[in-house]
């Protein structure tokens, strides 16, 4: 096992936690439900870029704890007057096209490896 995996396995619950607790903060909707599916997309992006990049797999799981952690404390503590829905998106948003372009990156960095 290299040192980058003993990281990324430590930063990995660590994310797990944030998205845990930032749901559940809010209580339970159909809003936070999305917002789950995304950052279940997120954590599975990162354990599969971690299968074929790990070092890259790091450096993104490091990148989404930290905008996770700032858009979840602002979800949770700074959402009066309408600012929650503001929160919600920017989360939705940025944890999706993350995912997705980190699954693109995956795709074509082992059919590159392939050929």
């Amino acid at each position: 096992m290299k040192l980058t995996d003993k990281r990324f396995w430590i930063a990995w619950p660590v994310l797990l936690l944030l998205v845990i607790v930032s749901c559940i903060a809010e209580g339970w909707s159909e809003d936070i439900a999305l917002l789950g599916a995304a950052y279940a997309l997120s954590l599975l992006s990162t354990w599969l870029c971690h299968k074929a990049k790990p070092k890259a797999a790091f450096v993104n799981l490091i990148v989404m704890i930290a905008y996770n952690a700032i858009l979840s404390y602002n979800l949770v503590f700074n959402s009066q007057y309408g600012a929650g829905l503001t929160w919600w998106f920017f989360a939705l948003l940025l944890n999706t096209i993350h995912s997705i372009g980190l699954m693109i990156f995956v795709l074509l960095s082992t059919q590159k490896r392939n050929l």
